[in-house]
């Protein structure tokens, strides 16, 4: 696999894939977002000052206006 690619399971990709975009995200505001879809667990975590929380969310929505 090429070190460039983002591994994605087929199931719930579209939650997967909008968890690693707002992981993206958050490390633009010192934050992190812990994603674990091994094994049947769907869980995306968020990890960081929560005062960014608005900021980041709002970067993200603006990529899909």
């Amino acid at each position: 696999m090429n070190s460039n690619m983002i591994p994605i399971q087929f199931e719930d990709a579209n939650f997967e894939i909008m968890a690693r975009i707002v992981k993206a995200a958050s490390h633009k505001y010192n934050c992190d977002v812990k994603i674990d879809f091994s094994n049947g667990v769907r869980k995306a975590v968020f990890m960081g000052d929560e005062e960014m929380r608005p900021h980041i969310i709002e970067e993200v929505l603006d990529i899909f206006e």
